[in-house]
C-alpha cells in the first residue's frame, strides 16, 4: 500500500524516508489511511502537514513534514529549515513507541543535519535495548565517530542537566545543531528505522497484562505534561510559529485517561 509523496520537501533523502515511513506504517495498519491536515505558520514563515494513522496495530502514528525560514532565538540570521518528523503509539504497550526528527537545515552556505531518534518502551526489555546500541554505536563506528549515551547527546543539545522524561531507552542519537555528516546521518536514520520495526514484529504478538496496560496510560499521563512542559522541539516549534494545534496533533497520544 503506498501513500504517494507530495511535499514541500526538496531533501531527496528525507523525501524517499518519509515515504518509507508512510508506506511501512500503512501496512501495519491497514485497515486505515492516512488523514492528512495541513497549517501555516502562524507568522507566515513556512507550513506543516502532518499525516495520522489510526489503527490496530498503531493506534496512532504520525509522519509529519516542517518547511520553513525562520530567524532561530539568539541568531541574527535565517535558516531555511526542512523537517520530517515520527511519531508512533502502539495499541499494545508490548511494543514500543518511536520518536524521531530528522532535519536539513540551509543556514550561512552551510548545509546541516540535525536529529534526533529515540525508542520508547512501555515494558523494557534488555535484549531491545542492546540491539539498539550495538546498531546506533556501529553507525558510528563506521564513520569513525565514537557513539554518544543518548542522555548525554540531548543535555548538550538541549543544554539541560537531565533528560528526564524526554528519553527512552537512551540509545538513540541526537545530532546537533551544527551537525554536517550526512552519511553518518543518513545511515543512523536507516538503521533506527530498520532496528524499531523489527522491534514492533518481535513485540507484536505478545498480549499485554492489565498491569502493562496501566503502565500505558500512566505513560501516556506523563507524555503529556512533558509535551506541554519540556519538551523543547514542541516548545521551540511554537515560538518560531509552528500552530499548537498541529504540534499537539503530531506529539499527543490518541487517548489519555486522568
Amino acid at each position: 500500500m503506498s501513500h504517494q509523496e507530495v511535499s514541500m520537501l526538496t531533501d531527496a533523502f528525507l523525501i524517499a524516508l518519509k515515504q518509507k515511513y508512510l508506506n511501512t506504517i500503512a501496512q501495519y495498519n491497514t485497515e486505515s489511511g492516512f488523514e492528512k491536515k495541513e497549517w501555516e505558520f502562524l507568522n507566515k514563515a513556512g507550513r506543516v502537514e502532518v499525516n495520522a494513522s489510526r489503527g490496530g496495530v498503531f493506534e496512532k502514528a504520525c509522519v509529519s513534514t516542517i518547511r520553513a525560514t525562520v530567524t532561530i532565538p539568539g541568531r541574527d540570521y535565517e535558516s531555511t529549515i526542512q523537517w520530517v518528523g515520527i511519531q508512533t503509539f502502539p495499541a499494545n504497550p508490548q511494543v514500543p513507541i518511536l520518536m524521531a526528527v530528522f532535519e536539513h537545515v540551509s543556514e550561512q552556505g552551510f548545509e546541516r543535519c540535525p536529529g534526533f531518534f529515540d525508542v520508547f518502551p512501555t515494558v523494557a526489555y534488555e535484549a531491545d535495548k542492546k540491539l539498539l546500541r550495538e546498531k546506533m554505536a556501529a553507525v558510528m563506528t563506521k564513520h569513525g565517530r565514537t557513539y554518544q549515551d543518548l542522555r548525554e547527546g540531548y543535555c548538550t543539545m538541549f543544554q539541560r542537566k537531565e533528560a528526564g522524561s524526554g528519553i527512552g531507552y537512551g540509545v538513540g542519537i541526537a545530532f546537533g545543531p551544527e551537525e554536517e555528516d550526512a552519511a553518518c546521518f543518513e545511515d543512523a536514520a536507516r538503521e533506527i528505522f530498520d532496528a524499531y520495526f523489527s522491534l514492533v514484529d518481535l513485540r507484536i504478538a505478545m498480549k499485554p497484562s492489565a498491569a502493562d496496560i496501566e503502565k500505558m496510560h500512566a505513560q501516556r499521563r506523563e507524555w503529556v505534561r512533558y509535551t506541554f512542559m519540556e519538551n523543547r522541539f514542541f516548545l521551540g516549534g511554537v515560538q518560531l510559529g509552528v500552530p499548537p494545534e498541529a504540534f499537539m496533533t503530531h506529539m499527543l497520544p490518541p487517548t489519555v485517561l486522568f
